[in-house]
């Protein structure tokens, strides 16, 4: 099964994926955080530093962007191509009002024949790339699916990441693995599932549900359990000893590229996902004033 990591903005840079692949491993493909594309493909120097293949050394990424005009991301696609990468991403699948309202996204979903046009605009000519697609199976119900979906797979996309989601759901209340199960069963090229896979359980449920399951994409999950896609390789799970070693990488080297409030802003942010609905452990790492009290609040000062 491919692994792939999905990114988080603000958290899953070029620091922690270099991190992760060395303590833990497991993961085929990093996700790296969308670029918002401009008219003039102007790229913040922290997008720029994000996508340089010195910063991703080692490593498959898999750039991503968030555009509805096919001129911008046909001029990206030769940007990504021109630094080295031979696969690229195009965002349908962000639900953020501040996005969908802006017709880009998931926004793109309401207007299937406006897809279409700009999906025959893109493909009209051979890629520099090859792209693939990360979409939600609609914008208000689950219903729409069915015919988003033969409207993807009229296009050579490498793979179609689906978020077994609407747009309105956004990232919580329930998930509607149907939905995949309808790609499997419709031919779709190499689709993968994402949405709420936690646990080694979570994915083995998927697969009996799903047994033709290639491929799945975990950010999350991944996000509390550091391990999990070693676990799902018959690895071990993550030992304290590892967890102190991993938190502690990660604030040296956001202390290093940033400052030490932003580090520690940024370690609290990744902590918040192993605490869970844990409300001591939560209020604990908010009065933590370093790495090591931080590190304590989660694990236990040991």
């Amino acid at each position: 099964m491919i692994i792939y990591f999905a990114p988080m903005e603000g958290i899953t840079d070029g620091v922690l994926r270099r991190v992760h692949r060395q303590l833990f491993g497991g993961v085929d493909v990093y996700g790296l955080p969308f670029h918002k594309l401009t008219q003039s493909l102007s790229l913040t120097t922290r997008e720029k530093r994000d996508i340089a293949p010195e910063e991703n050394r080692g490593l498959t990424v898999l750039p991503q962007a968030l555009t509805r005009d096919p001129g911008q991301l046909l001029a990206w696609l030769a940007y990504v191509s021109a630094l080295g990468y031979a696969c690229a991403d195009l965002n349908l699948g962000c639900p953020s009002p501040t996005v969908t309202r802006r017709g880009r996204g998931s926004g793109m979903l309401h207007d299937l024949p406006a897809l279409r046009s700009f999906l025959d605009r893109v493909f009209a000519q051979p890629l520099p790339v090859s792209l693939s697609v990360k979409t939600r199976i609609g914008c208000e119900s689950p219903e729409e699916w069915p015919a988003l979906l033969p409207l993807l797979a009229a296009y050579p996309f490498a793979h179609v990441t689906i978020h077994v989601r609407t747009t309105r759901e956004q990232y919580t209340g329930g998930i509607h693995p149907e939905a995949f199960d309808l790609a499997l069963r419709s031919g779709l090229a190499h689709p993968v599932y994402n949405g709420d896979l936690r646990t080694p359980e979570d994915v083995r449920a998927l697969t009996g549900r799903c047994p033709g399951t290639e491929a799945v994409m975990i950010g999350r999950g991944l996000l509390a359990d550091p391990a999990l896609a070693r676990r799902l390789r018959g690895g071990a799970a993550a030992g304290e000893e590892e967890l102190r070693a991993w938190y502690t990488a990660l604030y040296e080297g956001w202390q290093e590229r940033f400052q030490e409030t932003i580090a520690l802003g940024r370690i609290k942010k990744l902590m918040a996902w192993p605490c869970g609905d844990d409300i001591r452990k939560k209020r604990l790492l908010c009065r933590a004033q370093d790495i090591e009290s931080c590190v304590d609040a989660l694990l236990g000062s040991g």
